[in-house]
C-alpha cells in the first residue's frame, strides 16, 4: 500500500480501474457473443463458424479467469474505498452482496465452461487456438450437456448481475450524487 492508507482512499488507483473496465468489456463481449447479438454467435451454426465462436468465447473465458484472479489478489493487497457517509447500511450490504457474487460468478462460469468443453463432443474447444481442452478427456455427451446447462444458468445469473451493477452505479451517478460512480471512472474524480 501507498503512504494513503485504505480508509484515506477516495477512489480507486489505476491498476484497479484498468483490470475492471478490460474485464467488463471481455465479459460484456462474451455474453453478447454468446447470445448470438453479436459476431458470429450460436444459433445454427455448423463448421468453422462455430469453432471461431468457441475459440473466442472459450479464450475470453480463461482470460476472464485469469483477470478476476489478479483482480481478487489486487484487491486484498490494496484495499477499496470505504463507502460515503451516509450511505444507507442495506445499500453497503447489497453492494458487497452483489460483489461477492459477481466474483463468485466470474470464477463459476470459466471454471464450468472449461469443464463442458473437456467433455464436448461437437468439436475441440481450443481457447484463442492455443491448446485443446477437448483433448483432456475423452467425450462425454451427457457430462456435456450437464455442464452446457448449469454455464447457460451461470451466464444468465451474471448477465443478470452485470446489469443490475450498472443499474446501481447510475442510480448513485443520477439520483445519489455521492461520487460511487466517479470512483470507478477511468479519470473520474471524487
Amino acid at each position: 500500500m501507498t503512504s494513503e492508507s485504505k480508509s484515506e482512499m477516495k477512489k480507486f488507483g489505476g491498476v484497479a480501474k484498468t483490470l475492471h473496465w478490460f474485464t467488463a468489456f471481455i465479459i460484456i463481449l462474451t455474453l453478447l457473443l454468446s447470445y448470438g447479438l453479436i459476431g458470429p454467435g450460436w444459433d445454427g451454426q455448423k463448421g468453422e463458424e462455430k469453432y471461431l465462436a468457441l475459440t473466442l468465447h472459450s479464450g475470453n473465458g480463461i482470460l476472464v479467469l485469469l483477470l478476476t484472479s489478479f483482480r481478487l489478489w489486487w484487491r486484498r493487497v490494496r484495499g477499496v474505498p470505504p463507502y460515503p457517509v451516509g450511505m444507507p447500511a442495506w445499500q453497503q450490504w447489497a453492494s458487497r452482496m452483489t460483489i461477492k457474487a459477481l466474483y463468485a460468478l466470474l470464477f463459476y462460469q470459466p471454471l464450468v465452461g472449461i469443464a463442458q468443453a473437456i467433455f464436448y463432443t461437437e468439436m475441440n474447444v481450443v481457447p484463442f487456438k492455443l491448446f485443446n481442452l477437448t483433448a483432456l478427456a475423452p467425450s462425454d455427451e451427457r457430462a456435456a450437456q450437464v455442464f452446457h446447462t448449469l454455464h447457460a444458468i451461470g451466464g444468465i445469473a451474471l448477465g443478470s448481475l452485470v446489469l443490475l451493477h450498472i443499474l446501481a452505479a447510475f442510480k448513485h451517478l443520477l439520483l445519489d450524487r455521492d461520487g460511487v460512480f466517479q470512483r470507478m471512472l477511468p479519470f473520474g474524480r471524487v
